[in-house]
């Protein structure tokens, strides 16, 4: 017989049919919907994937269901592993299970149709290393968590829950804590062949599973898991040694000490940039061993084509990207002191690890190699590039700088430029009145936009996001860059070389015989830029770019100190954003602090400080925004925790102010007016100061009043 159930997804969508029968266990339900007259298919749901389940209706017809379907629905092949034994005898059962094309699998679950097959399979033509999974979610056919379940069920990928497994060391300690909270992975055990088995959000991912093999070297067999359950077992993890929980070393004399890469972080503080440091260690320790340890003489044998040294190279890349920190810093020491290696992660230059001085030479020598510079050049300064995707696997590239310092060494400080699409505009921090005037600004034929700060305040990252508003079929969007950090489709973008003659000038003058409807500029470096901007503002183009100035009237004084002529500028300056970068709270570990009433006047005072604004009206507006329970204002910090390695902060925001021109603020850059006279009106038309727009984001729990007061200083 058979009977109608309503099975109630977790993801609130609900599903109705018909089943010869239920079997539940603790890991889901099994379900036997008609397959024909005599016979039934077998439909596992996992428990995690459901809400609620009930059966409905009357008795419908009579189905034979043998009791053997009953007996496989609780076979051991649907027991959820728990140990690395159990784990790889689920693999050997799957190895010899046969492969069902994903197309079919959908169908048979009834996922999909077999029309949003077909349009997904003639989509695939035109984008063949896209996978069909994901071309059908971009469709709307089905959502990723139905895809990964079915991927589970019938293409031979075991289902495992992270919380619970009883993981092997060696297999986690291989993978980077970074990198596996950044592909949603973690590492589980070694399968019969020695692989390393991996349990993932998304198993299909080809670029999570590369970053797998390159970070252990070994090939990686996935297993499925829930995020959920993934972030939880990398929380509880403590397998990230430091260089003393490594293990024994390999076979050989014991390493002397001072031939063992430390921890930087040890002796740095508590404020200090935690980095997983366990294969840099293993791999230093490594490369000690494989060379003589007799006298100084021994540091050239340290080769920089070094198979351990590469790796070990490759190994710092890669764990600054998987840490989102934007540059390397390489510093030798004199005589036989350490290399220190420093990243900067959100604004924060922290050690990261100190390598043995035998090996500054080699690494020196190879970050060279990769960036094509002359090896054998130390005492004047050289620039160049790394493409990392030839050596591993991150889309990435490196502007290298070559520093001569004292006794004969060479700092190196390399500069991460990630492959980046623009961020959305939404996602700026800017304040929702500020953001409606500049995409009405943005939306207009021709004007000069300015986006004003200092090096690494994010004004690419603006620009880019203001172009993406207006990135349309309709205009034509010239850039002129050095370098290219930020791709968007559609538009025309131009590397700047001044050193073959193709300066900003140069770029932007012929981008005038282009017909372009917009211009960005990368930098206003110097007054025939600045005048040729201008100029094309003018004549009908809508021009946009940057200038390092601490605030927005300071940009107008510092283009009319270039000798810009104040009537053109005046007239084709639409408006001005200064903007900086501050320190995030972690959003995992934020705590509200409570502002006593002195403390709430006194921030309404410094909020008011040099404005005509009145700190009664700033506080009672406060209230009504951001107060909390019993109507008391607060701060927030962070506690510190695993998700931002104990410092409480976790990327960054911006801070903004906005000068929109007005016919007042024009006048006044008619008459050269100092860049106070112009601060005064622009606040009287209703400028919000970078001061202003900080103190805002620490009542809304973004930012510490710690890194406004530092800011605005």
């Amino acid at each position: 017989m058979r009977r109608r159930y309503r099975l109630e997804l977790a993801d609130g969508r609900v599903r109705e049919g018909e089943s010869a029968g239920a079997v539940r266990t603790d890991e889901g339900i099994f379900l036997f919907p008609p397959a024909g007259d005599t016979s039934v298919a077998r439909i596992f749901v996992p428990a995690a994937r459901i809400r609620s389940f009930e059966w409905i209706g009357r008795v419908r017809g009579h189905l034979l269901l043998a009791l053997s379907e009953v007996a496989k629905a609780a076979a051991p092949e649907h027991r959820i592993p728990e140990s690395a034994e159990e784990l790889r005898e689920a693999l050997r059962r799957f190895a010899s299970t046969p492969i069902v094309r994903l197309g079919e699998a959908l169908i048979e679950f009834k996922v999909i149709d077999g029309k949003q097959l077909a349009q997904a399979l003639e989509r695939q033509k035109s984008a063949r290393d896209k996978p069909l999974g994901m071309i059908l979610v971009e469709m709307g056919a089905l959502n990723p968590d139905q895809l990964k379940g079915v991927i589970a069920q019938k293409l031979g990928i075991p289902q495992v829950d992270p919380r619970r497994f009883v993981a092997d060391p060696e297999a986690q300690r291989l993978v980077p804590r970074q990198q596996c909270h950044r592909h949603k992975l973690i590492p589980l055990c070694f399968n019969d062949e020695g692989d390393i088995v991996v349990a993932m959000d998304n198993p299909m991912s080809a670029e999570c599973l590369a970053a797998v093999r390159f970070a252990s070297g070994r090939r990686p067999v996935p297993v499925l898991a829930q995020w959920s359950d993934i972030r939880v077992a990398l929380g509880s993890r403590d397998v990230w040694a430091s260089n003393a929980q490594l293990g024994p070393p390999a076979e050989g004399a014991p390493v002397p000490a001072e031939f063992i890469a430390k921890p930087a972080t040890e002796a740095a503080g508590v404020d200090a940039i935690e980095f997983d440091l366990g294969g840099i260690a293993e791999l230093s320790n490594r490369l000690a061993r494989e060379t003589p340890v007799e006298d100084d003489a021994a540091a050239d044998s340290v080769r920089e084509s070094d198979s351990t040294l590469v790796r070990l190279v490759n190994k710092i890349i890669l764990d600054a990207y998987e840490s989102g920190a934007s540059d390397i810093h390489v510093e030798p020491g004199p005589d036989r002191s350490p290399t220190r290696i420093r990243m900067r992660r959100d604004g924060v230059l922290g050690d990261y690890a100190e390598l043995p001085a035998k090996f500054r030479a080699a690494l020196v020598s190879r970050l060279k190699i990769m960036a094509n510079l002359d090896i054998a050049e130390r005492r004047k300064p050289q620039d160049g590039k790394i493409d990392f995707s030839r050596f591993g696997p991150a889309k990435l590239e490196l502007r290298v700088a070559t520093i001569p310092t004292v006794n004969g060494l060479e700092c190196v400080i390399l500069r991460l430029l990630a492959a980046a699409e623009p961020l959305p505009a939404e996602k700026l921090g800017l304040d929702p009145r500020v953001l409606a005037q500049i995409r009405y600004l943005a939306e207009r034929p021709h004007g000069l936009l300015l986006v004003a700060g200092p090096t690494g305040s994010g004004k690419t990252t603006t620009l880019h996001s203001i172009i993406a508003m207006i990135n349309t079929p309709e205009r034509k969007i010239w850039t002129a860059e050095d370098p290219v950090e930020i791709t968007q489709e559609g538009l025309s973008q131009v590397h700047v070389n001044p050193k073959i003659g193709a300066s900003f000038a140069a770029v932007l003058r012929s981008f005038l015989r282009a017909d372009p409807d917009v211009i960005m500029i990368g930098e206003m470096r110097d007054r025939e830029t600045a005048e040729t901007a201008v100029e094309a503002s003018l004549t009908g183009h809508l021009v946009l770019s940057t200038l390092h100035t601490n605030s927005a009237p300071e940009t107008v004084t510092r283009l009319l100190d270039l000798g810009v002529d104040p009537f053109s500028f005046g007239d084709s300056l639409l408006g001005v954003l200064a903007q900086r970068l501050v320190r995030r709270v972690c959003a995992e570990c934020a705590t509200p602090v409570a502002l006593t009433s002195e403390g709430a006047e006194r921030l309404a005072m410094e909020y008011a400080d040099g404005t005509p604004v009145d700190p009664g009206a700033v506080l009672a507006g406060w209230r009504d925004r951001h107060s909390r329970e019993g109507g008391r204002l607060a701060t927030f910090r962070g506690s510190g925790c695993d998700a931002c390695s104990g410092s409480g902060y976790r990327g960054r925001v911006g801070v903004h102010e906005f000068m929109p021109v007005t016919p007042a603020l024009r006048k006044l850059v008619h008459g050269r007016s100092e860049s106070e006279a112009i601060r005064e009106r622009a606040i009287a038309e209703g400028m919000r100061t970078l001061r202003q727009d900080a103190i805002d984001k620490v009542l809304m729990g973004l930012t510490t009043l710690e890194q406004a007061r530092a800011m605005a200083s």
